[in-house]
């Protein structure tokens, strides 16, 4: 008897070890499973791109300028360059870029690199105009339309995140730019080519070379002087008549 007792004690002794062997091994490929899950989702993160629009397709369509039902900017012509740094122009100057420009109601605005998207914002609160900001910066984009919708004026505006230099701009009446030298060289012709007659353009500090300014006028912010270019078409680029 004492016998039978050995070893049926041995053996829920070694039927112990045994699932606590196999319970052992169930929780290592969890823990497993879980770091694996976790350097995948972090290589996936150190792999995703940021502020880049390459994951959207590209649109052919003339963009709305009825703003965006979805909360996210338009999606309009990928894999472009950022072709500018993002510097966004004083509120004060904001406001002189629209004044020079005239703009009203009737109008539709462009501002090509619209950054935080407060020209196009401005227009359409000051002025009441429709108006469109291109922006390739993924943050800015949706951070300027998460503004739109913010400020009750995603029925007037629109941000296109996508290439200023592949944007159809001809819906444009006021176009804004802040730019550098060599950009607003490159985007010179597209300008010259879609832009309608009557069209304005309005250049913070930078002038658009080839072209002559209608006006120009210096404001200061603080002690800092900002330039103000106003160019019309077709005017700001007619050769002059050989005699």
């Amino acid at each position: 008897m004492k016998k039978f007792r050995a070893v049926s004690g041995t053996i829920s002794v070694a039927c112990v070890l045994f699932m606590a062997f196999v319970l052992g091994l169930l929780v290592h490929a969890r823990n497993a499973g879980s770091v694996t899950g976790q350097d995948s989702e972090q290589a996936r993160e150190r792999d995703k791109r940021v502020y880049t629009n390459d994951d959207f397709p590209v649109s052919e369509a003339p963009p709305s300028t009825n703003g965006t039902d979805s909360g996210q900017p338009a999606a309009g012509p990928s894999r472009g360059e950022r072709v500018a740094p993002y510097v966004p122009t004083p509120m004060e100057i904001v406001d002189k870029m629209l004044e020079i420009a005239s703009v009203t109601a009737s109008d539709v605005v462009y501002d090509l690199g619209s950054g935080d998207g407060r020209i196009v914002l401005r227009a359409a609160e000051k002025f009441g105009a429709r108006a469109v900001g291109v922006e390739i910066d993924h943050g800015l984009a949706v951070e300027s339309t998460e503004k739109t919708k913010e400020m009750k004026l995603d029925k007037l505006v629109t941000i296109i995140e996508g290439d200023l230099f592949q944007t159809d701009i001809r819906p444009a009446t006021v176009v804004t730019i802040y730019l550098l030298l060599s950009t607003n060289d490159r985007l010179r012709p597209l300008m010259e080519k879609d832009l309608r007659p009557g069209t304005r353009v309005v250049a913070h500090d930078i002038r658009i070379p080839g072209w002559e300014a209608t006006r120009e006028a210096t404001f200061n912010v603080g002690t800092v002087p900002h330039v103000v270019y106003l160019y019309e078409i077709p005017g700001a680029f007619r050769k002059p008549a050989v005699p």
